[in-house]
């Protein structure tokens, strides 16, 4: 995981990267039995086809994390440390539920009785993704800490005072908050249709019964900075 490099940009080309992007999920904790992660492919490869679904995107490229384990234990340990870096809610969920799992006997964990239908999300632009929202706000410190630096005046009277205020707002331009995180597995699609990238989906997953996936779908401009974050 790595700061986009398009997002070392001027600021107008920064902000016109925040563009919406549609996303649709699913973790093992949420079917009513336990399936395998390579079944869970087939489930979100049947989403992305249904056309009844609610806020379903127009363009069919896509970033898709993934992880899977054979125990709940395993699970949680590998969401754990990404999490840490880069929460999003269907890895925090997964690892929620996975840890639950370790400290209860299984009869006492409820799961659903029914299958949750997997819906869309349409977000506003990729900083919903935490770890983003910080290179975003990173890199914007710099243009800030660049674009200040031309309003600086020679005027000897004030020297002494724009010194302090100087020093004082480097400090604050310079507390960063994006950090490096571990990647997932991660892979990237190219796609014309929903059916295209459905079929492609299918090839996703193994035996293992504790998984987490989530779907980053949109055109290749929605999707830049997700890819380059997780590249």
């Amino acid at each position: 995981m790595q700061i986009p490099p398009s997002f070392n940009a001027q600021r107008e080309q920064l902000n016109t990267l925040l563009k919406d992007v549609a996303v649709i999920s699913l973790h093992s904790y949420m079917t009513a039995s336990s399936i395998s992660s390579a079944q869970a492919s087939e489930l979100l490869a049947d989403a992305l086809i249904d056309t009844t679904r609610i806020d379903r995107p127009s363009y069919f490229n896509a970033v898709v994390l993934n992880v899977s384990a054979s125990t709940s234990s395993q699970l949680n340990n590998q969401l754990t440390p990404f999490n840490d870096k880069c929460p999003i809610p269907v890895f925090i969920q997964a690892a929620a539920y996975a840890k639950s799992l370790n400290t209860l006997d299984t009869d006492k964990m409820i799961l659903p009785t029914t299958e949750q239908s997997i819906e869309w999300q349409n977000l506003s632009d990729c900083r919903f993704i935490p770890a983003l929202a910080n290179a975003f706000n990173d890199s914007s410190l710099v243009l800030v800490a660049d674009e200040g630096r031309l309003l600086i005046t020679d005027i000897d009277s004030e020297l002494t005072h724009l010194a302090t205020l100087k020093s004082q707002r480097e400090q604050r331009l310079t507390n960063t908050t994006f950090e490096v995180g571990t990647n997932l597995t991660v892979n990237n699609y190219n796609a014309k249709s929903a059916t295209s990238l459905a079929q492609q989906l299918k090839s996703l997953g193994n035996n293992d019964t504790h998984w987490a996936y989530c779907c980053f779908v949109g055109s290749t401009e929605q999707l830049k900075p997700i890819k380059e974050l997780f590249s």
